[in-house]
């Protein structure tokens, strides 16, 4: 009975007197801003099994009986927080409770300097750390990322022709031996030999005389190419007026993984390649193998080529990585030769018959079956000390050896060259205060045992010639890069140089030299006194440079720069032949001439950025040249040496932009889009005292204009149409004589990429069949022979070498995890 009245009375106080009523108190917690704060810990002081959590939306509830309580608020991101409120059952404190705002306010964090290492090879740099460092080069630079898993990927074309300040012209279709302009350094040297500083990692890939050869250059071996352009090579240590490109491995740490591919296409073309890496503990490895053949859009156009390269690593701490990388390339093709142009556009798939009067003077090709074939074999070691946080240390050694047999299409003769070249190279880097310190020394020596024979038919007959070439060379290179300020940066550079170019004539019998007549189809003999002969070059070549890094987020870079460059002659053009009188002889004469070295001095000036949406990358450059370098042909004696021309002067512009005006057409998450590349280069060359004053200089187009429209779907699918554009016509001879007509063509391709593992691509050369001259014979002058036809002039005379008709292609790839 006392129990039941008990209760009675409980809920009876309860109903009537409101004993310890229970009030739901709520509010919400935000940020100075504003925003909602989840996940706030929301307690009562002193009682702390009362609690709450703020939701999604910053608000919480929490019951309270009658009375003032301390609210704490609390949360990791945000300053601890305390309030006092008081709780009541009127109707003034229900409001207020039903109304709380809370503000909180962030944290600050102060903690130790942290430096986080990404895993990348300290001996071969990633993507990323080009990438930045180019940022630091006040000049024009371009770097590309190969993806040979994605696209066709055939010459060095293929990989940089659509880069500002780069012109490529095909010579033979998609052969060896296209010429390479970079700011007019070397464009007449031809077959293509010199002018620009090749490397691999780095490491030299140039024979010591200067000269190359540039279809050795593998592009399935590269993750990426960088191109320096005129002096901003300084960086590596070279000073040519071109610059320089430098492939870069792939290695087991930057890139694990790797892919396999194969390629067929018109003219009986077929590619395969494959390339793996990995990293396992201490020792990573990287290895590519690609081969291919064809036979080639014109008569006696065939070639073949097989590539192997690789690297092996192995890291002994964190502070010491050493590399071997090694590779061996072989290149074997035809070379039809150059058409009239006439013939050219009437069939650009003949070769040239040979003399054949009065219609037609060019090289006999079906007779002489001119062609080059290569092998080339390169071991090098390039190791890596970080000797402090704020100071790496790089050294490399490197050996190669070439053999290569080249048939003049020109001179009835054959060259066999045998190359051994050394290669010693150190790079030391120091970060201190604002400077970021680069000094370097490059010494490198080459011994070429080449031998001069007559071609009867296409095979080595009687040797007339047997050189020993040796060069020598000494390079101290100096970057000083100062930050001034966040946004200004002064750039200083200082090479020293020096070079030895030395010829001996070891042929046995110089009285006894033999030539050949193809009218009489007999051998006769010439005397040449010996031609030895030692020569030396040397320089001292400054550059000074400023970058300005504007805009809001400071990526609008201007840059500025005056610099001083420098090319000695290589042995191609110190020692010749000539056949003196008659086209259809092999060479009666020897001769080794004196040249000065090339020197220039170039101002540049420009912009680059590189936005979400648009880009832009602008040089402009002028360049006075002093004693220019320049290869002179003829047809008619046989000719083919060099000189030097006193004074020229290269101006130039280099523009190359990208925009994307359109995206989320057909895909609501944007990642659709249509995006727009050009490149546009002006090249005005000139004599500016001589002979030729004010006549442009041969070989190189003053507009040359390429671009691509593409539309991409997620990453899987890709359209793009692209078009290469010669607006104007282009003097063969620096007499301005003759010219190459103007051209356009275009291409397309079809991507399926990145399905699952699997990309598939489909690509149009030259749709529309153009008939078109790509690349010429430069001369000096153009001769007319002394034969008696009035109507025969320059223009029945073969210069002209047939651009690619129309090809199609079809590849796909697997890529590996």
């Amino acid at each position: 009975m006392r129990v039941f009245l008990f209760f009675i009375y409980s809920v009876l106080s309860v109903v009537f007197f409101d004993v310890k009523a229970q009030v739901s108190l709520t509010g919400k917690v935000s940020d100075e801003h504003g925003l909602p704060v989840p996940n706030v810990m929301i307690s009562i002081k002193g009682n702390p099994r009362l609690q709450s959590t703020s939701l999604s939306d910053g608000t919480f509830t929490i019951n309270l009986s009658d009375g003032k309580y301390i609210i704490s608020f609390n949360h990791i991101m945000y300053e601890y927080k305390e309030q006092t409120v008081g709780v009541g059952s009127s109707k003034k404190e229900s409001a207020e409770n039903s109304n709380l705002s809370i503000i909180l306010k962030e944290k600050s964090f102060l903690l130790n300097e942290v430096t986080v290492l990404a895993k990348n090879s300290l001996s071969l740099s990633s993507l990323l750390e080009t990438s930045q460092r180019h940022k630091q080069i006040a000049g024009g630079v371009s770097l590309i990322e190969t993806q040979p898993e994605l696209r066709r990927l055939e010459t060095l074309k293929d990989i940089i022709g659509m880069q500002p300040g780069v012109i490529i012209q095909e010579s033979f279709g998609s052969n060896d031996l296209p010429r390479l302009n970079i700011r007019g350094s070397g464009i007449q040297s031809n077959p293509q030999r010199r002018g620009v500083y090749l490397s691999q990692d780095g490491i030299p890939l140039n024979f010591a005389d200067g000269s190359y050869i540039i279809g050795a250059l593998d592009p399935y071996s590269a993750q990426y190419v960088e191109v320096l352009k005129g002096a901003n090579a300084l960086r590596f240590g070279a000073a040519t007026l071109g610059g320089a490109i430098n492939f870069s491995s792939y290695s087991g740490i930057n890139t694990p993984g790797g892919y396999a591919k194969i390629e067929v296409g018109s003219h009986n073309h077929y590619t395969g390649a494959v390339r793996y890496g990995m990293n396992k503990g201490k020792w990573d490895f990287s290895t590519s193998l690609s081969a291919g053949k064809q036979d080639g859009f014109r008569q006696h156009n065939q070639s073949k080529r097989f590539n192997l390269q690789g690297n092996i690593g192995y890291r002994f701490n964190q502070n010491i990585e050493t590399r071997l990388l090694g590779s061996y390339s072989y290149n074997n093709f035809e070379i039809p030769g150059p058409l009239t142009l006439q013939a050219l556009y009437e069939d650009p798939t003949q070769v040239n018959p040979g003399v054949v009067l009065p219609y037609t003077m060019g090289p006999n090709v079906l007779r002489d079956k001119p062609g080059r074939e290569i092998s080339l074999a390169r071991l090098a070691n390039r190791t890596a000390v970080r000797l402090a946080e704020n100071s790496r240390l790089f050294f490399s050694l490197s050996y190669q050896y070439a053999d290569d047999r080249f048939v003049f299409p020109i001179t009835i003769s054959t060259q066999h060259s045998l190359h051994h070249d050394w290669g010693l190279k150190t790079e030391w880097e120091y970060k201190v205060n604002k400077h970021v310190i680069t000094s370097g020394l490059i010494a490198s020596y080459g011994y070429i045992d080449r031998r001069g024979h007559v071609n009867k038919d296409g095979q080595d007959s009687f040797m007339f010639s047997w050189n020993h070439l040796y060069a020598s060379n000494l390079s101290f290179y100096a970057e000083d890069n100062w930050k001034l300020s966040d946004r200004m940066s002064l750039i200083t550079n200082l090479q020293i140089v020096y070079n030895e170019r030395n010829s001996k004539d070891v042929f046995p019998f110089p009285e006894l030299r033999p030539w050949y007549s193809h009218s009489s189809h007999k051998y006769r003999y010439f005397y040449s006194e010996n031609i030895s002969k030692n020569q030396s070059f040397s320089a001292i070549n400054p550059r000074v440079g400023f970058i300005y890094n504007s805009g809001k987020n400071k990526d609008i870079q201007f840059f500025f720069n005056v610099s001083q460059s420098y090319e000695p002659p290589t042995f191609d053009e110190l020692v010749g032949t000539e056949v003196a009188d008659n086209i259809n002889t092999s060479p009666k004469k020897l001769f080794v001439v004196e040249l000065e070295k090339q020197t220039a001095t170039t101002i540049e000036i420009g912009s680059r950025h590189k936005g979400k949406r648009f880009a832009w990358d602008l040089s402009l450059y002028h360049s006075w040249v002093r004693n220019e370098l320049l290869e002179v042909k003829d047809f008619v004696q046989g000719i083919k040496n060099t000189r030097n021309y006193p004074n020229t002067k290269h101006s130039g512009i280099e523009l190359g932009v990208s925009y994307i005006p359109f995206s989320g057409i057909f895909s609501a998450s944007n990642k659709d889009k249509i995006s727009l590349k050009g490149v546009y280069n002006y090249s005005d060359f000139r004599f500016t005292s001589g002979e030729y004053k004010g006549n442009r200089l041969a070989g190189i187009p003053r507009q040359f204009v390429t671009g691509e429209i593409e539309y991409r779907y997620h990453e899987l699918f890709s359209l793009s149409v692209n078009t290469e554009w010669q607006p104007e016509s282009t003097p063969v001879d620096h007499t301005n004589t003759l010219n190459q007509p103007s051209y356009s063509i275009f291409g397309f391709r079809i991507g399926i990429d990145k399905i699952k593992n699997w990309t598939l691509y489909f690509e149009g050369k030259n749709i529309f069949n153009k008939y078109y001259a790509s690349s010429y014979v430069i001369s000096d002058q153009i001769h007319q022979p002394a034969i008696p036809f009035p109507d025969f002039t320059a223009r029945n005379m073969a210069f002209f070498m047939p651009g690619p008709t129309r090809a199609l292609y079809i590849g796909l790839s697997y890529k590996f995890n």
